[in-house]
């Protein structure tokens, strides 16, 4: 009897639970609702995407276009380009903006909106941005330069040569945020990284120490270097670009340094706003001479200085008073000193051809050019160094190269015999600024290397010795 009462106990016990619970809980339909139909929610995305795809494709259609190996006009008509529009399109592209040189897998994109061209863009392989054309009834309306966004780091490397400078540097230099990965993943990762290192070598041995250090036979293993590099850094695709050196030190195993501090200071022929970065010797000499040894990084002399040659074009002689270069067509022609373009136009025979007037009476020019580089003209300021055209056959000529000829107070001289005075010293106000930097700067140098940087050691005049008291 006892047993039979606990046990209806316990069912009583269950039963006011349940009755408790469903008593203070609100029903499903209340507080719940219906399930999520999400399979209805994605089929009508589904409906809704393919509808806007529909209006897209009757009012927007895209196309894209390479250069290989042709030229420009050629990718422009692959777009449907054609007509007044094709010319006026291409004149934009290479005299407005200045995209006088396309390289294969440079990428051009037209957007046409109800059948009517809206936007080109033109996307070129060496450079971080795009060329943008925006159109109104047809015509071009709009042109300009979309860079990318960047901002600007300093990095400071340290090596010690094994076999030569470019393993040196591929070993040390590589920044650890080249890529978005930080690994050489891709082809165009290696690409990048082989990309970084010329341009960071170039820099070095051909431009800073190129009159102070002969790379061939001067290099011994054991010799340290150190360098203050200027970065690009891209956070959008997050990749990183060499800029610029700004300072350098080779230390030669058998004794020794050579250095290169840079001094930011304005020219006189300079636009106000413009200031220049130069590099100098410790006491303020400059690094460099004043005219580079030719106008193309490499190429062979396919004609000489002469006063009677044997013209190929004219068939008859007559002087030749320059030095022709023959380089692959499109090669950089680099201006070879500081000075101010004085013509950049056709010249006759001479075709497509730059002057630039220099100090101390001279006067360099190029001649036979393709094409002009962007954003110079007559009475721009051109650095030693900076490209101002490329290599072409324009005028009278036989094939591709660059005719080079010097002045000197308005006489034709021989370039690889002419004597070249060396760049200018500092002095005065500037030589005492670059003195006062300099510490400073070396301090900020040791502080990113995490290291104290060598310094020559000063040697003691005996006189100046004899001077010193004695404790």
């Amino acid at each position: 009897m006892l047993r039979n009462r606990r046990n209806w106990g316990a069912v009583a016990l269950i039963a006011a639970a349940i009755a408790i619970t469903l008593i203070f809980t609100n029903s499903s339909d209340e507080n719940i609702g219906e399930p999520w139909g999400f399979h209805r929610d994605i089929e009508a995305m589904d409906v809704c995407r393919t509808e806007i795809l529909t209006v897209v494709a009757d009012t927007i259609d895209i196309f894209i276009s390479t250069i290989g190996e042709g030229f420009l006009g050629g990718a422009v008509r692959e777009l449907g380009i054609s007509g007044g529009q094709y010319l006026a399109t291409c004149h934009v592209l290479m005299d407005s903006l200045g995209w006088t040189v396309q390289r294969t897998g440079d990428t051009l994109t037209a957007v046409y909106c109800r059948g009517e061209l809206t936007e080109l863009r033109a996307y070129p392989g060496n450079r971080r941005g795009f060329y943008r054309i925006a159109y109104s009834n047809g015509d071009p309306s709009l042109s300009e330069y979309v860079p990318q966004e960047r901002w600007i780091r300093q990095r400071a490397v340290s090596c010690e040569v094994s076999t030569t400078v470019w393993a040196a540097l591929w070993d040390t230099a590589l920044p650890p945020d080249l890529t978005e990965s930080g690994l050489l993943v891709t082809c165009r990762d290696s690409s990048r990284a082989v990309g970084y290192i010329s341009e960071l070598q170039r820099a070095l041995t051909d431009r800073l120490f190129v009159y102070d250090i002969d790379f061939y036979y001067d290099v011994r293993v054991g010799d340290s270097l150190w360098i203050l590099i200027e970065e690009n850094r891209y956070p959008m695709d997050g990749e990183t670009g060499f800029r610029r050196i700004l300072a350098a030190k080779y230390q030669f195993a058998y004794g020794g340094i050579a250095e290169a501090f840079p001094f930011f200071h304005r020219p006189e022929e300079a636009a106000p706003a413009e200031i220049i970065l130069d590099h100098y010797h410790r006491d303020g000499a400059s690094l460099r001479t004043m005219f580079l040894k030719m106008p193309v990084p490499f190429g062979r002399i396919s004609s000489g200085y002469s006063s009677s040659r044997m013209h190929p074009v004219l068939g008859y002689t007559r002087a030749h008073r320059g030095i022709d270069y023959a380089s692959p067509l499109g090669t950089e022609i680099y201006a070879v000193g500081d000075g101010t373009i004085t013509v950049r136009s056709w010249c006759g025979g001479y075709g497509n051809m730059v002057r630039v007037r220099h100090a101390n009476g001279y006067e360099t020019g190029y001649g036979h050019m393709n094409g002009y580089a962007s954003g110079q003209s007559v009475g721009s300021y051109v650095r030693q160094g900076e490209i101002i055209g490329y290599v072409g056959s324009t005028g009278l000529s036989t094939g591709p190269h660059v005719h080079f000829e010097m002045k000197r107070n308005g006489s034709y001289v021989n370039p690889a015999t002419e004597i070249m005075p060396p760049a200018d010293p500092l002095d005065g106000e500037e030589l005492e600024r670059f003195l006062a930097e300099m510490p400073v700067i070396e301090a900020q140098w040791s502080m990113l290397a995490g290291m104290d940087l060598p310094i020559p050691e000063v040697e003691i005049e005996p006189e100046a010795a004899a001077e010193e008291p004695v404790e």
